[in-house]
């Protein structure tokens, strides 16, 4: 018999992992449509078999996924990390067949049918039914400050982030992330229209160092106006409020201060304000950020694709002004340039289609039970043995997980029965998914469940779109809050 390759693993973790892939799509139906018969229904199951299956769930993670009374259901803050950090797990798991056993690529990713977002700009609602249109995804999107926003993707409430940053975006999250350019983001000033350096073309950072500043903060935390100042080497203004987008936006409106606005966040239209440009010329990135575990690379790009092209429209049709600038005209003509670019590369890189296998032919917890048994004793002898099953047996249920996914997972010899090379290479890989899904909680378990979060209601959110898929369950403030919109 051959010698068993170490599988580096935290003992008996696996033997622990609650949820099963029918058990998050319960979870998933919970969180769009919020009604406990309606999601039973999506998951094929009865509601009082589902309420046993959610309150089996409970026990098993020792946290309390979903808020309940008698017809409604909706996802608990931790719910809706427990969704988000399974699906990922089962996606991962996905992947590394497809890498491993199979020996495809590592772009060979369907994508999901719901892509959880935060957003640190009201421009991705703008966005649903175009992705639902040409992109076939239905973005179910939260909106946050740009730490926030990092945050519930560190987290795992979401599978990917659209924000800004004056540094590197990945290196404000420990997980695992691929970036995608949406826009290289200058900066302009917005001013009163009745401002003294209103009717310049240019202004100076310098000039305006005495006045009130109204500023965001970024992804760590930094204030914008003042590292735009420090950048240009000068003392940052005395007189900055920090305040969210939205709060930010009303000062301006009012003429209360003065602020920064660009092509990539939703910048103050009104006849009382003027835009002009700074003579230092500041900038911002504002970039797409995803886990590649779930949302494949052609996705993301078109996705970030879509972000730039409607950043660049609405500069062009609301901000039009800034194009007697030179700077600014040749900007846009760059811009659109790239634009073109990322498009033609996102279309080549679709042209291979995902090849996952079908949900029936997918890898379930108990097939990963049974491989990781062989690999961990060794054999199938042994295996058989902690398992509690005879030998004939395990190579049964073992065979019709070869049958189901078209693949050889076992060695037949006269020597005995072991694993492939490539069977062994997997579950090498799922030893890390295993810590990760340590790392946030999801295989732990606790002896009791938590009491109810008091002053809970059953109230279901309601966002109002076209097209909008259900009524989307909402977790508490902080976490994720789907607001589901495209085309069902």
């Amino acid at each position: 018999m051959p010698s068993a390759i170490p599988v580096p693993s935290v003992p008996d973790r696996l033997t622990r992992l609650p949820l099963s892939r029918p058990d998050l799509r319960l979870l998933d139906a919970i969180g769009q449509c919020g009604d406990l018969a309606e999601a039973a229904r999506r998951a094929g199951l009865r509601a009082a078999a589902a309420e046993r299956r959610l309150d089996r769930l409970d026990q098993a993670t020792g946290l309390r996924l979903t808020l309940r009374d008698a017809r409604t259901a909706r996802l608990s803050t931790e719910g809706a990390r427990v969704l988000v950090a399974g699906r990922r797990f089962f996606r991962q798991v996905d992947q590394a067949v497809q890498t491993e056993i199979y020996g495809r690529g590592t772009e060979a990713l369907n994508a999901p049918r719901i892509l959880d977002i935060a957003t640190a700009e009201p421009l991705m609602e703008d966005l649903v039914e175009d992705a639902a249109d040409t992109l076939g995804i239905l973005l179910s999107v939260s909106h946050d400050t740009p730490l926030q926003v990092l945050r519930q993707l560190d987290g795992y409430r979401v599978d990917a982030a659209h924000t800004w940053g004056l540094d590197v975006l990945s290196h404000a999250v420990d997980r695992t992330v691929r970036t995608y350019d949406v826009l290289d983001d200058p900066l302009w000033v917005t001013l009163p229209v009745g401002h003294p350096l209103a009717g310049r073309d240019t202004v100076s950072l310098a000039d305006l160092r005495d006045e009130n500043w109204v500023s965001e903060a970024g992804p760590r935390g930094e204030v914008l106006v003042s590292r735009v100042y420090q950048s240009a080497g000068l003392t940052p203004p005395a007189r900055i409020q920090v305040a969210g987008a939205s709060v930010a936006r009303g000062m301006l409106r009012r003429g209360d201060a003065v602020g920064l606005g660009s092509p990539a966040c939703p910048a103050v239209f009104a006849p009382s304000l003027v835009r002009r440009s700074l003579r230092e010329r500041p900038r911002r990135a504002a970039g797409l950020l995803v886990d590649p575990a779930v949302v494949p690379g052609a996705l993301a790009q078109q996705l970030a694709a879509l972000l730039t092209d409607r950043c660049l429209s609405r500069f062009t049709e609301r901000h039009g002004d800034l194009l007697r600038d030179p700077w600014w005209a040749d900007w846009l003509r760059g811009q659109r340039g790239e634009l073109a670019r990322r498009t033609e590369d996102a279309a080549h890189s679709l042209r291979t289609p995902p090849a996952l296998p079908a949900e029936s032919a997918q890898i379930d917890v108990e097939d990963l039970h049974l491989l990781r048994a062989v690999a961990d004793h060794g054999s199938i002898n042994r295996a058989a043995a902690v398992l509690s099953i005879s030998q004939s047996a395990l190579t049964r249920r073992i065979h019709r997980l070869e049958l189901r996914l078209g693949a050889s997972l076992l060695v037949r010899s006269s020597r005995g029965t072991d694993l492939t090379a490539p069977t062994r290479q997997f579950l090498d890989r799922l030893a890390s998914f295993e810590a990760e899904l340590h790392a946030v909680g999801l295989t732990g378990q606790r002896d009791t469940v938590p009491p109810a979060e008091p002053g809970t209601t059953q109230r279901r959110a309601h966002r109002s779109s076209r097209g909008a898929v259900g009524r989307p369950g909402r977790a508490e403030r902080g976490a994720a809050r789907p607001a589901v919109a495209g085309r069902g």
